[in-house]
């Protein structure tokens, strides 16, 4: 059985590669959303504004230690992690961005985390990954292809994680764990991205 999810494994990453991003960029292109006004509120889904000054749709997921803004843009739909939390591992070309579920394995009575996760759900589509510190965890996504699958892929990860993945090294991962979003917020948030500014 783990050699067959293994070889599972090497066939998803083989036809992924050719979709995930090549670029690992400093900078953040979204940065802290200012809220404007409530599109949808049953749904949670806010617009607000990007440092830039362009317009927003999002819906927000927030923890004791962290914000997570996963939201629509002129540029594309995308993830945006504020954790600052000290940075563990990063990922490099080519990357991977799936749903994924922490892998385990037991050692006598107990149980540990391997920092390896199993696909739950990939995007297939090419994306923009940006490193705004390199000293914490916070990290960008921004997708290059159609909105929906990209935003259900994160619903997917409720309960589980967001990955980005190093292709090669799959011990390279950034990760951010889904709490509320949604399948349901996913109509709300296209909705609102009809109203905003066509990309320059």
């Amino acid at each position: 059985m783990a050699r067959l999810r293994h070889c599972i494994y090497l066939a998803l990453v083989a036809s992924l590669t050719a979709c995930a991003a090549s670029a690992q960029e400093r900078g953040d292109p979204i940065g802290a959303l200012s809220k404007l006004s409530t599109f949808d509120r049953a749904h949670h889904v806010d617009v607000g504004k990007t440092t830039t000054g362009k317009t927003a749709c999002y819906f927000r997921e927030e923890g004791s230690s962290h914000f997570l803004d996963i939201g629509l843009t002129a540029d594309g739909a995308f993830i945006r992690l504020q954790a600052g939390e000290p940075r563990e591992s990063t990922p490099t070309p080519p990357l991977l961005v799936f749903a994924g579920k922490q892998m385990t394995k037991r050692v006598g009575n107990d149980e540990f985390a391997t920092d390896e996760y199993e696909v739950l759900q990939a995007y297939n589509g090419g994306f923009d990954y940006y490193i705004p510190n390199p000293d914490t965890d916070d990290f960008v996504v921004i997708a290059k292809g159609d909105a929906k699958p990209f935003f259900e892929m994160v619903a997917r990860a409720r309960r589980e994680f967001v990955v980005v993945q190093a292709a090669a090294d799959k011990k390279k991962v950034n990760i951010v764990a889904i709490y509320n979003f949604t399948t349901a917020s996913i109509p709300a948030l296209l909705s609102c991205a009809k109203g905003l500014p066509a990309k320059r």
